[in-house]
């Protein structure tokens, strides 16, 4: 016996029109993310709280789950889910992505800063490594197309150049003590 009737006007079932969003599985989270974003009705800003729902579990076997399901969408999907994270979701998210290209790391690398944020070197070196992680030479070429483009945020240049002096301290850390880890 089928419990859970269709809405005859749509096809929606009862419970993907009014079950609480964090009581969803991480796939009903993703599909009702998708339709929010094709419907238009709400904001970004109204979905960042959603996207940090969606990346809010720090369990390692939903964390695996959260990279299967992202490899199923498609590159435009992801690039609107990174474009609506806030710039605390953006290097989790961005580590969490199949595969990434540059638009994907500019779009993580133009995330302003709230003015109230007192570690602010923290966040930016936190989307730094989830970008270098993926490959150094996606860092760089991320930073050539911000700066060719010239949108480029106040703090964006100082914050870099530090970023590849603790990765060069971190090289020669490496080897100088070859079993240390970051």
């Amino acid at each position: 016996m089928n419990f859970i009737k269709k809405n005859n006007k749509k096809g929606i079932s009862w419970h993907e029109k009014y079950l609480p969003f964090v009581s969803r599985s991480p796939e009903m989270q993703i599909k009702w993310l998708l339709n929010s974003f094709s419907r238009g009705i709400l904001s970004r800003e109204e979905l960042v709280p959603y996207v940090r729902l969606l990346l809010n579990e720090y369990d390692t076997e939903k964390q695996a789950r959260l990279k299967e399901l992202f490899e199923e969408l498609n590159k435009e999907s992801l690039t609107k889910l990174l474009l609506t994270a806030d710039i605390y979701d953006t290097a989790k998210l961005f580590r969490l992505l199949p595969t990434a290209d540059v638009q994907q790391a500019v779009i993580a690398l133009k995330k302003h800063l709230p003015a109230y944020e007192r570690k602010p070197q923290k966040i930016l070196d936190d989307i730094f490594y989830a970008i270098h992680d993926r490959s150094g030479h996606l860092l760089q070429q991320a930073v050539a197309a911000l700066t060719a483009g010239g949108d480029v945020p106040d703090y964006f240049q100082e914050n870099y150049k530090r970023f590849l002096q603790i990765l060069h301290d971190e090289e020669f850390l490496l080897a100088i003590y070859p079993n240390a880890q970051r």
